[in-house]
């Protein structure tokens, strides 16, 4: 899901326009070229009936769209809410049965780092399957 989802995201021009290819999981290098975005897999929870596994998972996926103003973030947060928001559909061996914006929040934590950042976290509940 974690690869299906990047390119996804790197497929789309909106998104492409603001961060290019500056979409990564889990961790960003200080100092990177903004706005960009990195993601987080909060949790996976694995979908069960009388005869066992499903295959299908639904995974909470924070979203951080980072921007060295607050307009930037914000920017790049609509773009991927526009993206995601009701996306149903196969990308590579990933077949996305739902997905859903849960929450947004906004800080400026990372203010006090170098960068100066800004932060619009969007937090997704994607249902997704192997294809």
């Amino acid at each position: 899901m974690e690869y299906a989802l990047k390119q996804l995201l790197l497929a789309d021009t909106s998104i492409a326009n603001l961060v290019g290819t500056r979409i990564n999981w889990v961790k960003s290098q200080q100092g990177a070229a903004s706005p960009r975005i990195v993601l987080y897999r909060v949790s996976g929870v694995r979908d069960m009936h009388m005869q066992g596994p499903s295959g299908l998972v639904s995974s909470r996926v924070q979203v951080d769209c980072l921007g060295l103003t607050y307009d930037s973030a914000k920017s790049v947060a609509r773009a991927v809410e526009a993206r995601l928001s009701g996306f149903k559909g196969t990308r590579g061996a990933v077949r996305f049965d739902g997905c859903f914006l849960d929450n947004e929040r906004d800080d400026d934590s990372y203010s006090d780092t170098p960068d100066k950042l800004f932060r619009t976290s969007l937090d997704f509940i994607l249902w997704h399957k192997e294809a």
